[in-house]
């Protein structure tokens, strides 16, 4: 039961010792920790390197400071992941800045893994505050993942709209399952979504495919939801139509063909298994 941590950082000195601290605390401890320093101006950097001196395990990569930007996670991902040398595990998990986990999170979800090996990709439920995300998939942070399947699919992310849902509809296309864990909770700090660019949410549907009533339903659902609201979903709309449109944006790029192909079909499934159930639900 082996993993290595991918740590992804920006301005969160305030926050991010209750990451470290729940990641060196795990009952399983990671064979290696790859923080990615994406140019934090805060005292982040600073604490990542006192945490690398004091306890060990932990690599830091500093990047200059380029701006928020959503777009370079997934980048960062990838470059954790090539970063890992010659460390070799069977799985590795990714984390935010701001996750605090149980203390078995990790040998848990392992676990599970293991006597289940055409799951390769699994996480616990986030919750925000007091509110735990009404989910069915795995999250992004807290999300652990198979590296035989990582190596699969090449290693890397795609630095593309959609790219966490890639992952998921990639290993459903190729006949894995992905699970997420009710019963594992972990916490985030900041409320979740905080910092997203909802216009890429809204491209993300269009260059993965969604079916457009499932799109629009998405759409509608996170409208009512207090941590996205309206004016979130407005841009997941404009973001839906613009890559509609075209984009000069080498993010907002359309997936390979059979990849949409596959996407569209499971959510036709999905809803007419849901239209289904209501329907039989009124006629019993």
């Amino acid at each position: 039961m082996s993993y290595w941590v991918a740590l992804i950082a920006r301005n969160a000195e305030s926050h991010i010792e209750d990451t470290l601290n729940s990641i060196y605390a795990q009952t399983v401890l990671p064979k290696k920790i790859i923080a990615v320093d994406d140019g934090s101006t805060d005292g982040t950097g600073m604490i990542l390197a006192k945490y690398a001196s004091d306890r060990g395990l932990l690599h830091v990569i500093t990047l200059p400071d380029r701006g928020y930007d959503i777009r370079r996670v997934p980048a960062n991902i990838n470059l954790a992941s090539k970063s890992v040398g010659s460390v070799l595990t069977d799985f590795f998990m990714i984390s935010g800045d701001d996750c605090s986990y149980p203390s078995n999170y990790a040998q848990s979800i392992i676990r599970r893994m293991i006597v289940s090996p055409e799951t390769v990709v699994a996480s616990g439920w986030p919750t925000s505050g007091s509110i735990t995300a009404q989910e069915h998939v795995p999250s992004g942070s807290g999300r652990v993942i198979r590296c035989s399947y990582w190596a699969e699919i090449g290693g890397s992310y795609p630095v593309m709209a959609g790219w966490e849902t890639w992952l998921l509809y990639k290993a459903e296309e190729k006949g894995f399952r992905v699970r997420l864990f009710d019963d594992l909770i972990f916490h985030h700090v900041r409320p979740r979504g905080a910092q997203h660019q909802f216009v890429y949410w809204g491209a993300a549907m269009r260059t993965l495919g969604y079916h457009p009533l499932y799109a629009v339903g998405r759409i509608a659902k996170n409208a009512v939801r207090r941590s996205i609201a309206v004016k979130g979903s407005l841009n997941m709309l404009r973001g839906y139509l613009q890559a509609g449109l075209g984009s000069a944006d080498a993010f907002i790029a359309y997936f390979e063909p059979s990849l949409r192909r596959y996407v569209r079909s499971a959510q036709v499934r999905r809803m007419v298994g849901i239209a289904r159930a209501v329907v039989g639900r009124y006629l019993l």
